[in-house]
């Protein structure tokens, strides 16, 4: 079977989600699988045509460049992989052009919101088959169902409609993550992502004023135990914690320097400190067959895993940036509201650890969560200035999204407090789509600015106050000028 993996265009909506041009992960892990299976296999990233067209809304190639590519790789099968609700507009029209230059291929869709809401993908009448959470071996169980050598009602974590019903079969999430091949890198040009990097767009959001670095997202642990409210991992990825062995995770990492020359991971595992004797060994790992590359953790860890004398390894290993979740500033609101079992008592000596080690420490924060008061927002943004000023913790405070699938959008929508369903208003840095009796979206939008004038300040008066800091930024807004002037456009735009 001929098959091709589709990542659609975005839209820009003006404000919240700065495109992340990056590797696409999940396409080349599914790419992988399939290939493993025997079939030929096709990855079409549309992020990667920047340039395509005019229309500045439009980020990514045009509609006549993905029909070619249709109509050229004439597919038995096409997947789409729509990975933000926010993202829904084009993920839909796709498949009508889909259908439009091939009747009769079959179509499927996977993550987050196909997850949560297949029948939104379903019930249009394009797509025959919804990916519900890991896609690797569900999608490639498609595929050989197409190709006969599978039965639909035999494959687990998929959703379609037979005999005129939609049918949920309820996925089993993969146990042993090491027998999945590494993704499928090969099948993509890997030099185009790198040089996107140098025009400024990184796959996540970094420092302006860095150089730009070859770089690479990993996911080495799947799941969560946690119960965070506002967290759509779980239809996901589920509570069970699971992990690629430290070997694994280690070759994978040797696979990436030497062969691709990877100067920077995002390790992206929602708990990649979780298990903190297979991080060690990591580490260890990594040490001992000689890696040299930078890593970051943007999705966050968990600060009560981050004892000194990880710290003082995680250090030696080549780390940029650390974030940590702190999301609230009163135990209460932490432990009631947000249900995160972390006891802040913890935050300023990881705070103060890695401000001695020399380690860039950043932390989340998330406000307006119903059973929030604009007091407990106000202690959250001054627990956050505060552990900037004494600590240089960089804060990224989020307004509280209610993601399909989450505890924080079945509360919302209980209590009358979510206001609309238009995803398109954010994923991450959005405007804000709940309304209490004590605070609405604007109050929201209004503290969070006056909360970034502050820190935008701090970060002038700290970075004026160290020559050594002002000679690297400028120093390397002389090298990087096209990369550093876009980011900081970039994060100005998305901080307030």
């Amino acid at each position: 079977m001929n098959v091709l993996i589709i990542r659609p265009p975005y839209i820009d909506y003006g404000s919240t989600e700065p495109p992340r041009v990056g590797v696409p992960l999940g396409a080349l892990g599914i790419a992988a699988s399939i290939e493993q299976r025997g079939h030929t296999v096709r990855v079409f990233d549309a992020l990667i045509y920047l340039n395509d067209t005019p229309d500045r809304t439009h980020v990514g190639a045009s509609w006549e460049r993905i029909e070619k590519e249709i109509r050229t790789f004439r597919p038995d099968i096409v997947g789409i992989v729509n990975l933000f609700s926010s993202q829904l507009e084009n993920a839909l029209r796709l498949p009508r052009l889909v259908r439009q230059v091939s009747p009769d291929v079959k179509i499927m869709v996977g993550g987050p919101h196909a997850t949560v809401r297949p029948e939104d993908f379903l019930n249009t009448g394009f797509f025959d088959v919804a990916i519900l959470g890991e896609g690797e071996i569900a999608g490639a169980d498609v595929v050989d169902c197409y190709a006969g050598k599978k039965k639909f009602d035999d494959v687990r974590g998929i959703a379609y409609h037979a005999a005129g019903l939609l049918k949920l079969q309820p996925q089993e999430y993969i146990k042993d993550l090491d027998a999945l091949p590494f993704p499928a890198y090969h099948l993509i040009d890997m030099e185009k992502y790198f040089q996107l990097v140098k025009r400024g767009l990184s796959s996540r959001p970094q420092d302006p004023f860095q150089r730009p670095r070859r770089e690479i997202t990993m996911i080495t642990s799947r799941g969560c135990p946690y119960i965070c409210t506002f967290c759509a991992i779980h239809p996901t990825m589920g509570y069970k914690y699971r992990t690629h062995s430290a070997d694994y995770v280690v070759r994978h990492i040797e696979l990436l320097v030497k062969k691709y020359r990877v100067e920077l991971i995002h390790f992206e595992d929602d708990n990649l400190t979780l298990d903190g004797k297979r991080f060690h060994a990591i580490l260890d790992g990594v040490r001992e067959r000689g890696l040299v590359f930078e890593w970051d953790t943007p999705n966050g860890v968990r600060a009560d895993t981050l004892k000194h004398e990880l710290l003082e390894k995680i250090k030696r290993t080549g780390v940029s940036e650390l974030r940590i979740a702190i999301e609230s500033a009163d135990q209460q609101i932490l432990n009631t509201v947000v249900k995160k079992a972390l006891d802040l008592g913890c935050i300023e000596q990881v705070a103060r650890d890695c401000k001695q080690l020399g380690i860039r420490l950043a932390a989340f924060y998330v406000i307006g969560m119903p059973g929030e008061t604009k007091w407990h927002i106000q202690k959250t943004l001054d627990l956050a200035y505060e552990l900037m000023r004494k600590y240089s913790v960089v804060p990224h405070v989020n307004i509280a999204n209610p993601l399909v699938g989450t505890e924080l959008y079945e509360t919302a929508k209980a209590k009358g407090y979510l206001i609309d369903e238009d995803y398109t208003k954010g994923y991450i840095f959005g405007t804000g789509r709940i309304k209490t009796k004590e605070f609405s979206p604007e109050d929201l939008q209004a503290m969070s600015a006056v909360f970034y004038r502050k820190v935008r300040r701090l970060y002038l008066r700290n970075m004026l106050a160290s020559p050594k800091q002002l000679l690297h930024n400028v120093g390397n807004l002389v090298l990087y000028p096209r990369s550093t002037i876009r980011l900081v456009k970039i994060a100005s735009r998305y901080t307030g």
